[in-house]
């Protein structure tokens, strides 16, 4: 099984057509601007892109207008909810609460479109065992990995039936409110020694999915490089 990520066609048609007389680019700087006719497809792939991109800040901008800028009462509902999520919540780490109309939403076809990403299926995988996916390369941030096991757009549930993989990620990414529930419904979890354990003693097609290398490897990300620490 190998993922894989390809640059755009509009990009690369946009890139061809650098130090040609375009009145998209700018002639003092050599910036290149959207043109104003992209299909319509294209522009809710980006839009996609963008929202994704930014929903952890949207999620720390409305927790802290609860915490100081609303009335009292929501003030407490999100005291009570970080209380919750800091000391008893435990999703991450005991496998997600995955919610499959969420996973399988074409908004995410649209997100994987964008690149696009595709999954290619090289072998048959018995769903009567647990199973460790490695994905590499890291990169700066893993969208591929993403695309591919915590959505439905490109056909994992088809392509591999009775396997459940989870994609597993920085704790770090289960501290923001909000944010935390939309990562579990998306069945992501904690890249843990514990969270790791209880996945793959569920049974039978249970798995994970790690993203190779980390945070040193991510540093050594450049584009038609494939650098292994």
């Amino acid at each position: 099984m190998t993922t894989q990520v390809k640059p755009s066609l509009v990009t690369d048609e946009v890139n061809e057509s650098k130090g040609s007389s375009n009145p998209s680019t700018s002639a003092s700087n050599d910036r290149i601007f959207a043109p104003l006719n992209i299909p319509w497809y294209r522009r809710c792939q980006t839009l996609t892109l963008v929202i994704w991109w930014l929903s952890p800040w949207y999620c720390l901008y409305l927790t802290f207008h609860l915490l100081f800028f609303d009335r009292w009462y929501s003030t407490i509902c999100i005291l009570l909810y970080m209380a919750w999520m800091y000391l008893f919540r435990t999703f991450p780490k005991t496998g997600g609460h995955r919610q499959q109309w969420l996973r399988k939403l074409i908004w995410w076809e649209w997100f994987s479109d964008y690149f696009p990403i595709h999954l290619h299926k090289t072998c048959d995988l018995p769903p009567d065992r647990p199973y460790i996916f490695g994905y590499h390369p890291h990169g700066i941030i893993a969208l591929g990995a993403f695309g591919n096991f915590a959505t439905e757009a490109t056909g994992f549930e088809k392509l591999f039936p009775g396997i459940n993989a989870r994609f597993l990620v920085l704790n770090s990414n289960f501290q923001i409110p909000f944010y935390d529930l939309f990562l579990t419904m998306m069945d992501l979890c904690d890249a843990s020694k514990e969270s790791c354990n209880y996945i793959l003693k569920q049974g039978k097609g249970n798995s994970i999915v790690l993203v190779l290398g980390g945070s040193k490897e991510a540093l050594d990300a450049h584009p038609s490089s494939k650098y292994l620490l």
